[in-house]
């Protein structure tokens, strides 16, 4: 059992489809889950999404009922973000402002989209996951998921945030 109030945000829909069973209960209670896949890839409605599932080289489709129910009762919160096919680093922002903190019982602040910001006021020595500004701006900028980056931009963005991709306790 934990104690932590901080929030986590898993970033990976398939490593948490592998460790999901070894979070404390109140840790998954209280997650985030920002994803950079489609939500179609998990739950197709179509024949066409369905064909794109299949052809996808992660299996989402093979995901236990178990952790999609987990998924689905997620977004019934409203603590799912897609990242696709948007690619919208504004709207995961705004998804971002709708939820409050269990720290400070405030929303969240906006992300820090601002490359000046990056550029000027960033400071390297306060880095947790990269200090590599270029590569932080180009992964919003173009709407990517690389997972250096996106932790590096939530944590400055909302240092009580913790972003994770493998659940290790401690």
């Amino acid at each position: 059992m934990t104690t932590d109030k901080r929030r986590y945000a898993f970033l990976s829909a398939t490593f948490l489809s592998k460790q999901y069973k070894t979070v404390p209960s109140e840790v998954l209670d209280n997650c985030v889950l920002i994803f950079g896949s489609k939500r179609s890839w998990l739950f197709p409605t179509t024949r066409e999404e369905m064909t794109e599932a299949r052809e996808n080289p992660t299996k989402y489709l093979e995901f236990d009922e178990e952790y999609k129910s987990l998924i689905l009762h997620k977004e019934q919160q409203k603590l799912v973000f897609w990242l696709l096919p948007e690619r919208d680093y504004k709207r995961l922002s705004a998804f971002m402002e709708k939820i409050v903190d269990p720290v400070s019982g405030e929303k969240y602040l906006p992300l820090i989209l601002d490359e000046d910001w990056w550029q000027t006021e960033f400071s390297t020595k306060d880095s947790k996951y990269t200090s590599d500004v270029k590569q932080v701006v180009a992964n919003f900028k173009a709407g990517e998921f690389d997972y250096d980056a996106i932790m590096e931009l939530l944590y400055q963005s909302n240092p009580t945030l913790v972003p994770t991709l493998y659940w290790a306790e401690g």
